[in-house]
């Protein structure tokens, strides 16, 4: 059966047919006496035969007879029973407190009266010489199995819950392994494929879901790779002509040209932007490409901050500026203590760039032990960025003005280096715009103390 909708209807349908059948036959053994059940075992000619002897009997030898008759017959079948003359008068019985139907005495003779609810059934019966009678008749109650009545209720019961499992596994199982594939592919693990045969084989949609997870997986692992072979390539080839370039330089710098010099220096400064941003792209490649975590420890994040802002205000003071730390509670983590450092050191230099001269950078530390993090806080006192860009600036390459990133040597990769390595430690970076004017830049990391 190829189709999934018709199998999951027919296995509705099997548990839906068998849930009815327990319900009926549940209420049937626990409530005898609402359904006719037990008519057919005695048979309404057998009652009508049965009030024709008792008349017989009471003729023939009075209400002595009658009784011994009656007492026989509810040894024998169980059926209890009593006779009335024509003026409802009982005669003989072993039924207490029966009562004639009045409806007896208006049907034809040899009519039988049911009123199943009562267990009751009743005929009138007429003899040769004209006189008429009415036999009131008390069908046995038709007790519940007891045990084994459970037991087949509980079977039904069992069976409808073993096809309702049964269905929601042949459905939810492959589903749930998918699930698991598409988590580790979305983590960076590209081998991730489905290889059970019993699911690739299948002729359904699961089936083809799952062979087609598998062809995009392997374009997508042969697309990324080939993407980080090009960089990697690219990258290192470049390398080569910039150490042979700068090796250049500094023959030519041995020249006394004052011309000469200002355009060695433009180039040196060039060179040095190439080679910073083929390293930032190496540092992404790598960051990107995982198949292992990088080594972890726990590091002191209160004091690791400390050290990247005191190296970034030795420098501020070249550029006029300053950065100060305002608040840093002690706290620590567990991740890589190096691409920590770099993050932090890509958001401080990045407030130090576009801030305004002689204004300041201020950088805060807080905790918050209800949800376990750390959060560090970076303002700088800049033209902040325009709202509709603040989702695409953690994004490699993108820039919010190409002329002053080109001024400012930006690469328009640091931030996004920044974003994969707390991405990389269970944390998130944001950016909003201040108040005040300048953008702040907060970064979120689960801590262990």
């Amino acid at each position: 059966m190829k189709s999934l909708f018709l199998r999951m209807f027919l296995w509705f349908c099997a548990a839906i047919t068998v849930l009815i059948a327990a319900i009926i036959v549940a209420y049937g053994v626990s409530n005898p006496d609402q359904l006719p059940f037990t008519w057919p075992r005695v048979g309404k000619g057998a009652i009508v035969s049965a009030g024709r002897i008792a008349v017989q009997a009471y003729e023939r030898g009075g209400q002595h007879e009658l009784t011994q008759y009656l007492e026989a017959m509810g040894q024998d079948t169980g059926l209890g029973g009593s006779l009335f003359d024509s003026s409802r008068q009982v005669l003989g019985g072993s039924v207490p407190s029966v009562q004639v139907p009045p409806e007896v005495w208006s049907q034809p003779a040899g009519q039988l009266v049911l009123r199943v609810p009562e267990r009751v059934a009743a005929v009138r019966i007429t003899t040769a010489a004209g006189r008429s009678y009415a036999f009131v008749a008390r069908v046995p109650r038709r007790e519940p199995s007891g045990f084994w009545s459970r037991v087949f209720v509980g079977a039904l019961i069992i069976t409808g819950a073993l096809l309702c499992y049964l269905l929601s596994r042949n459905i939810t199982l492959p589903v749930l392994q998918l699930r698991t594939l598409t988590s580790r592919f979305s983590r960076g693990d590209f081998s991730a494929r489905m290889t059970l045969e019993n699911v690739l084989d299948r002729k359904d949609e699961i089936g083809g879901l799952a062979r087609d997870f598998n062809q995009m997986a392997s374009r997508i692992e042969m697309l990324v790779k080939a993407q980080h072979r090009l960089i990697g390539d690219v990258s290192h080839e470049l390398r080569s002509p910039i150490t042979r370039l700068r090796l250049a330089l500094g023959l030519a710098r041995r020249r006394k040209d004052a011309d000469v010099s200002m355009s060695l220096a433009r180039m040196e400064r060039e060179v040095e932007r190439l080679d910073t941003l083929i390293a930032q792209l190496l540092t992404l490649s790598r960051l990107e490409s995982l198949t292992q975590p990088p080594h972890m420890e726990t590091l002191d994040l209160s004091a690791l901050l400390k050290e990247v802002s005191a190296d970034a205000d030795f420098e501020a003071a070249s550029m006029d500026r300053s950065l100060r730390i305002l608040e840093c509670v002690e706290c620590r983590m567990f991740g890589a203590r190096d691409l920590i450092r770099s993050a932090l050191e890509n958001v401080v230099r990045n407030a130090l760039k576009y801030s305004y001269p002689n204004t300041g950078v201020i950088v805060r530390l807080i905790r918050d032990d209800g949800y376990g993090t750390a959060m560090i806080i970076v303002q700088d006192e800049g033209p902040g960025v325009p709202a509709e860009t603040l989702s695409h600036i953690f994004e490699p390459f993108y820039r919010v003005d190409e002329a002053r990133d080109r001024q400012s040597g930006g690469t328009g990769l640091g931030l996004a280096i920044t974003h994969r390595i707390i991405l990389l430690h269970g944390g998130s970076v944001s950016a909003a715009n201040r108040e005040t004017g300048g953008l702040e830049v907060r970064i979120t990391l689960p801590i262990s103390g």
